[in-house]
């Protein structure tokens, strides 16, 4: 939404703060706000102190509905060019299910008025993030996700006929042992290296060597290289041993996952490609060489991309012939925990940069776990290639395993995308400042 105005003579630079205040107010209560309202605060002109009283009478309603199992509060935030307002989920809604980031984009103001008024005259205004003092620009580039080589297979609804097994619910938790070494803040690695558990908590500590641009162009790419592992069809607690775990539907199997993670990404300002090319059928047998090939031939299209991801599930066989499930609740939905497998080089695999992908795999673990505590096993530090030789910010993600639903591991993606894609900004910033 664009507030316009229509031109008018020179006004002083108090008018020209109130007026930048009536915008701003108008666009937050066009969202938030009954039109009327939005009405009444666009026609007044003395709104010092009135946008803060209708913005803290709002977020005091929302917060009385949630003493009572409702929404959480409202949040607003200046980003760039636009206004970013936290729509909560309606009453008894689930923040997963309803809840919204709304960006509001505004005209271009002369900012330059602001340095006129001292910083007291804006005590007491928490809600709005005080406005860069060089004007931002307003024509950035929107974050997508480029969809290629999706199939387009639609199989029927599996059935099981027979009970061959258990599916067993679990969760993974902190794991003991020397080569278990905790982050600082937040996870762990498994650590199956010749490295010392110190050299290993002093790699976590360094940021990765990459640097969103945030232009617009390509800077994630998300692939698989085994395309068809797929999910238990149904929130079944046995399985069918004649279903494969296999599938060429896109809708059903990882690549499903993949698109949860990449609309986090781009719902971040990230732009993302998804490339769902099926690598490992009809032959499974040298699915990493064909999956090296996709990720080269894509990578010298797009030069810009930062960061490769190869999205996986895992397979767990737990006793007796059963198939573990690692689950997490979070905000009351289970979640298939998710493990980064960054791999090292003995000198065998042609990776001299592995490190960078260590201290990318850290950086992501720690923010996911953070961000949602119990979402990760550790991550699986250990000699082995997986393509990760060929740039750095290459990492391998296992999403679940055979004994979790599709909707498990899709709500992962959703989640560990959101966290990825915040410890990317954050070390953009960091290097930025």
């Amino acid at each position: 939404m664009a507030v316009h105005s229509t031109p008018t003579a020179k006004r002083s630079p108090k008018a020209k703060f109130k007026s930048f205040m009536v915008r701003l107010a108008a666009a937050v209560a066009a969202v938030l706000i009954s039109p009327p309202l939005a009405s009444f605060i666009s026609h007044n002109t003395d709104v010092t102190g009135l946008i803060v009283g209708v913005w803290e009478d709002e977020k005091a309603a929302v917060e009385q509905r949630a003493l009572s199992g409702g929404s959480s509060p409202l949040s607003l935030e200046m980003s760039n060019s636009a206004l970013l307002i936290y729509r909560p989920p309606p009453l008894g809604g689930a923040l997963s299910d309803n809840g919204e980031i709304i960006p509001q984009v505004l005209p271009p103001l002369d900012y330059g008025f602001f340095e006129e008024f001292p910083e007291s005259e804006f005590s007491g205004y928490e809600e709005v993030t005080p406005i860069e003092a060089n004007p931002p620009s307003f024509n950035e580039p929107a974050a997508q996700v480029l969809s290629q080589n999706i199939g387009d297979t639609e199989e029927e609804s599996i059935v099981f006929t027979e009970i061959d097994g258990r599916i067993v619910k679990t969760n993974f938790g902190p794991g003991g042992g020397s080569s278990f070494v905790a982050l600082d803040l937040a996870g762990q690695v498994r650590n199956d290296t010749d490295l010392s558990n110190a050299a290993v908590l002093a790699e976590s500590r360094k940021l990765p060597a990459l640097f969103l641009e945030l232009n617009g162009e390509p800077e994630i790419l998300i692939i698989h290289t085994h395309t068809t592992e797929a999910f238990q069809p149904s929130e079944y607690d046995y399985f069918d041993s004649a279903y494969s775990g296999r599938s060429l539907d896109s809708s059903r199997n990882i690549v499903a996952v993949g698109a949860e993670i990449a609309k986090s990404f781009a719902a971040a300002g990230i732009t993302v490609i998804h490339d769902g090319t099926l690598h490992d059928y009809p032959a499974f047998k040298d699915s990493y060489k064909r999956s090296a090939e996709t990720v080269r031939q894509i990578l010298a299209a797009y030069p810009s991309i930062k960061v490769v991801l190869d999205i996986h599930r895992d397979a767990i066989d737990g006793e007796n012939g059963s198939r573990l499930a690692p689950v997490t609740e979070i905000d009351g939905r289970n979640a298939a925990q998710v493990m980064i497998l960054s791999a090292a080089d003995d000198g065998t695999y042609d990776m001299p940069n592995y490190l960078q992908n260590f201290r990318l795999a850290a950086l992501f673990q720690q923010h996911m776990e953070h961000d949602n505590p119990g979402i990760t096993r550790p991550v699986w530090f250990q000699y082995s290639q997986y393509n990760q030789h060929i740039m750095p910010g290459s990492l391998l993600v296992e999403v679940g395993t055979h004994g979790n639903t599709l909707e498990e591991a899709k709500y992962t993606g959703k989640l560990i995308g959101t966290s990825m894609a915040e410890a990317l900004l954050q070390v953009t910033r960091t290097v930025d400042n």
